[in-house]
């Protein structure tokens, strides 16, 4: 994992300065913390409960069974960061009242394309292969466009790491990604104002800068598109007011509380409805070395 980690640091690190995109060190430890979190989650099996450190007998129990290894079990206890497991769902998106396999289908039914992007998804309801779940996630949104995947139908999602070795055609993972780093898609053929759906279910609320964040991810989304992901509440003026000056409006918040902080929707309103998207322009961002 010591490689893997490094060679994702690299990588991660690559991208970001491709961007003239400037990490201060504090941030920086947070992202080599995230990537070690990322990586040991893919040893689990998608959704599985972790229980606390506090309890490590509990915790050891659970890790040896996953892992089939005492000696990882006992690793992953002194380890940084909290185990976790993410099969990738749009349990969010319910949250708040938004059902994004049916929003899909009016989009596509109304522009004859649809294109979707998850930052962080994780497995996103692959798990290991190609088998889908009964929850709703890509994996589920992918079986129901399973005709259009590809020629009209595209689905995108980011992670800190790759996770996946292979994916369905129309199905595309950007890995060495960040919430704030989301500028590398656009030079990976996501293009400003094609994004229907931007979900995140964690990525965006652990990000430290959501300003860059939130710059790159309004210009992304199109027209009528619509964004869905949870932020700390104490930034939610914040990103209401940087969500106004990029063309879009509040369409609803709810408190969640703990983790989970707000959930919010942001929508940009149809060219017909009197308002032309704002994809605002990309500023450079003062060049650093990352160690």
């Amino acid at each position: 994992m010591f490689l893997e980690a490094a060679l994702a640091r690299r990588e991660l690190a690559r991208h970001l300065t491709s961007l003239n995109y400037s990490v201060d060190p504090t941030a920086w430890s947070k992202l080599c913390m995230a990537i070690k979190r990322d990586l040991q989650a893919k040893r689990l099996r998608p959704n599985v409960p972790i229980p606390p450190r506090r309890n490590p007998i509990a915790f050891l129990k659970i890790m040896q069974q996953e892992t089939g290894s005492i000696t990882k079990a006992l690793a992953a206890l002194v380890h940084d960061g909290p185990w976790t497991s993410s099969g990738g769902s749009f349990r969010l998106a319910e949250q708040i009242g938004v059902d994004i396999h049916a929003e899909a289908e009016k989009i596509h039914q109304r522009k004859n394309t649809f294109r979707f992007l998850e930052i962080g998804a994780a497995w996103a309801g692959f798990g290991g292969g190609y088998k889908t779940t009964s929850s709703a996630n890509i994996a589920s949104l992918a079986d129901r466009f399973w005709q259009e995947r590809g020629n009209s139908v595209f689905l995108h999602f980011t992670n800190l790491t790759p996770w996946h070795a292979a994916l369905p055609d129309g199905v595309y993972e950007h890995p060495y990604v960040t919430a704030a780093g989301l500028a590398t898609l656009e030079r990976q053929g996501v293009q400003p104002g094609s994004v229907d759906i931007l979900f995140s279910q964690a990525a965006a609320y652990f990000e430290t800068d959501h300003v860059t964040f939130m710059r790159h991810a309004c210009r992304l989304i199109g027209d009528g598109g619509m964004m869905i992901f949870n932020h700390r509440p104490e930034i939610a003026g914040e990103m209401d007011h940087f969500a106004r000056s990029s063309g879009l409006e509040l369409t609803k918040r709810i408190h969640l509380g703990g983790m989970n902080g707000d959930v919010v929707r942001y929508d940009r309103m149809r060219a017909g409805n009197g308002r032309q998207p704002a994809l605002g322009q990309l500023q450079p961002i003062q060049r650093e070395a990352f160690a």
